[in-house]
């Protein structure tokens, strides 16, 4: 049994590579083999950087399907901090400290 999300889009990309993981009004949906690939891809740039599993990433999207994949892909290899792109900055200031 997968005990992680990676490890479910994982297992679920081996076994159904071609199905779609994520799907969203006029926009091109993402397979279960280019999700696998797009977290596999910002881990690997993270820890280029150094950013490691017990680090923080702040996120700022709007809500949408680039953020549910930019949280998928950070929470693999670091600590998603997604933040909501309309607070103003001294808040965002608050949160990252």
């Amino acid at each position: 049994m997968p005990e992680t999300i990676y490890s479910c889009i994982s297992q679920q990309a081996e076994k159904s590579p071609e199905n779609q993981a994520l799907m969203a009004l006029r926009r091109p949906s993402l397979s279960y083999a280019q999700l696998r690939s797009h977290i596999d891809t910002v881990v690997e740039t993270l820890n280029r950087f150094a950013v490691g599993r017990n680090d923080r990433v702040a996120i700022v999207l709007p809500h949408g399907p680039e953020l549910s994949t930019a949280c998928l892909a950070v929470m693999a290899g670091a600590v998603a901090a997604p933040l909501n792109p309309e607070l103003k900055a001294a808040e965002c200031e608050s949160f990252l400290t």
